[in-house]
């Protein structure tokens, strides 16, 4: 049987949220229209981009990872956070190879290179994660979690 989308973004929720890339940030892991408008903390959220519900359940999970503009030069021009950004870029893809087999029912790559955008409105960047998923279980299937997925 086919999953939902909500499932399959709890199930990469609770996957990133038990992940050494959720105590390497700031902030806390949320759904797709859960994190605070206000926040200024790196916080990582999951959403649902699409599905396939095809023989073997197809689609894409994206994880966006905020971090906070700086001023470097404290004369009030706000900047990308580079340095964070590329880390962060870098963890978050030993995140994506962590996942294997093992812990779920799911099979993941990455549908195209992590990178980083700008969020202008809010002075923060984004990490952009496009995680491809096959999944190849029912929709009742528990995830196998061990405490650090990494």
């Amino acid at each position: 049987m086919a999953k939902t989308s909500k499932q399959i973004q709890g199930d990469i929720f609770q996957l990133l949220k038990c992940s050494t890339l959720a105590t390497m940030i700031s902030g806390e892991v949320y759904r797709k229209g859960y994190r605070p408008r206000d926040s200024c903390k790196e916080d990582a959220v999951v959403i649902f981009t699409s599905g396939f519900p095809n023989e073997i359940q197809t689609g894409i999970v994206t994880v966006n990872i905020f971090v906070p503009d700086t001023d470097p030069y404290q004369n009030g021009v706000l900047v990308e956070d580079g340095e964070r950004t590329e880390e962060l870029e870098n963890l978050a893809k030993e995140w994506v190879d962590s996942l294997k087999a093992g812990i779920s029912c799911y099979k993941f790559k990455l549908q195209q290179t992590i990178y980083t955008e700008e969020e202008a409105e809010i002075n923060q960047h984004f990490v952009v994660v496009k995680l491809q998923y096959e999944y190849f279980g029912d929709d009742k299937a528990p995830l196998n979690i061990p405490k650090e997925t990494e």
